[in-house]
């Protein structure tokens, strides 16, 4: 009976530490808040785009997290990060790398400049999350749809970051299942990157053999009805985070009317296919929201339909500063705001679908959401100073391969093999160990 008793506290007290192995994961019931800017200018050295700096202030907190994007080959230190030292804080670089244009060609040492990357950038101090090859299960991308390829790509990049950067976290992020495969969507993205030469699959252009992997249920078909995701998961132990893309676009395909979003559809589409926990919570995976807003159809055909504030604001309302979601889902751990004005595909009268994504340009819809979010500012954590000299990564746990033997991915012993804990993390587990000693020890001299 004491035995057992001791068992038990020691797992539940091994289990709370757990969560700290995971690299770069907040703290238990804190979480970061980030955005993707559209920082492009309007010409060269203009200097108009959207900041880092400039999202801080406007926001009036300093955001935890900023999103770049990157491809894969790619030369030394192509996006912008000089944008993010300007903020002065230690706000993680969160970048997305796209394997493009020709995804199964990349070679190991394009895989490895990527990683040096990070590798360098961590030695500066900074945090990194990489989102490599996101969207994978949608086909808008070159790499779509296509699985057995892409686990193999993935599992190559895994080795090289554990080797040359392992401070720095993969994350994992398919779109949101949620009727993506539909016929109607495919056709329609895919005529508009075939007029833009970018290639994408029909589902009869599907190889065979990827196929029969997305094809879950067999039935011959690939649709709404298969798994949206387990054909594209590279495994636990070459993982780090998970996430998903979640967006209001509105009611129903083509995605043109100004509406509000019914409660519960962010929720809903979190748990597509028992996304959250089956990857996050059954896994142990912090999850971010990788890519999330709401978009108003500037030249919808029907019209402004309920306006812009009531098309966003009741979107943010139902996770961002909902306390209540939150609590349900402390695995949370970083929303990314998507911050763009974009064309995508094609509404009815045939024109270019004018989206604007963002909740900070505007003084009405700004306003708003800070007074929204004050009544949950204190669950964000809001980057601080970033301490100068961070010196080079920690050097790799023995268990990791380091020969660069890439698909292998490190050594089988858990999902964070080849992570580098931080001095806070060595604390938690420490004191951890200390408490289940200390507990045990009393434990056994009353019996």
């Amino acid at each position: 009976m004491l035995a057992r008793l001791i068992a038990t506290v020691a797992a539940a007290a091994l289990a709370t530490t757990a969560a700290a192995q995971n690299v770069n994961e907040p703290p238990n019931g804190r979480l970061y808040l980030g955005a993707w800017l559209d920082t492009a200018d309007s010409a060269p050295g203009v200097g108009d785009g959207d900041r880092p700096v400039r999202m801080d202030q406007r926001l009036g907190f300093n955001l935890s997290s900023f999103q770049y994007a990157q491809n894969i080959p790619i030369d030394t230190f192509p996006f912008p990060i000089e944008q993010v030292e300007a903020t002065g804080t230690d706000s993680l670089i969160y970048l997305t790398v796209y394997p493009r244009p020709t995804p199964w060609t990349v070679t190991d040492e394009q895989i490895t400049n990527l990683t040096r990357q990070c590798g360098i950038i961590n030695s500066q101090g900074r945090r990194v999350l990489v989102r490599f090859g996101p969207e994978m299960n949608g086909d808008w991308n070159y790499y779509g749809q296509q699985p057995s390829r892409y686990i193999a790509l993935w599992r190559r990049v895994f080795a090289a970051m554990r080797r040359d950067a392992p401070q720095t976290g993969l994350v994992w992020a398919p779109s949101s299942g949620n009727g993506s495969t539909s016929p109607c969507r495919l056709t329609n993205r895919c005529m508009m990157l075939r007029n833009r030469s970018i290639p994408c699959l029909h589902p009869h252009d599907i190889p065979p053999e990827e196929f029969a992997l997305l094809d879950t249920n067999k039935d011959g078909t690939i649709n709404a009805q298969d798994d949206p995701y387990s054909p594209y998961y590279p495994g636990d132990e070459y993982v780090d985070w998970v996430g998903v893309s979640i967006y209001h676009y509105g009611p129903t395909y083509p995605w043109q009317d100004n509406t509000i979003a019914p409660l519960g559809k962010f929720e809903s589409f979190l748990n597509v296919g028992n996304f959250y926990q089956t990857y996050s919570v059954a896994k142990n995976k912090p999850l971010m929201i990788a890519e999330t807003a709401a978009a108003f159809h500037v030249n919808s055909p029907t019209g402004p339909g309920v306006g812009e504030l009531a098309t966003k604001q009741p979107w943010w309302r139902q996770y961002i500063t909902n306390a209540t979601f939150l609590d349900a889902y402390p695995k949370v751990k970083l929303i990314s705001l998507f911050e763009f004005r974009k064309f995508e595909e094609v509404n009815t009268l045939g024109q270019p679908d004018d989206r604007d994504f963002r909740i900070t340009n505007n003084t009405e819809i700004l306003n708003a959401f800070k007074q929204d979010f004050a009544a949950v500012r204190s669950r964000y954590i809001e980057s601080g100073p970033l301490r100068p000299n961070g010196g080079a990564p920690a050097p790799l746990p023995s268990a990791v391969i380091s020969g660069g033997n890439g698909g292998n991915g490190g050594s089988s012993t858990g999902s964070n093999t080849g992570s580098s804990k931080s001095d806070s993390d060595r604390i938690r587990l420490t004191a951890a160990v200390s408490t289940v000693a200390g507990i045990a020890l009393i434990l056994l001299a009353a019996a």
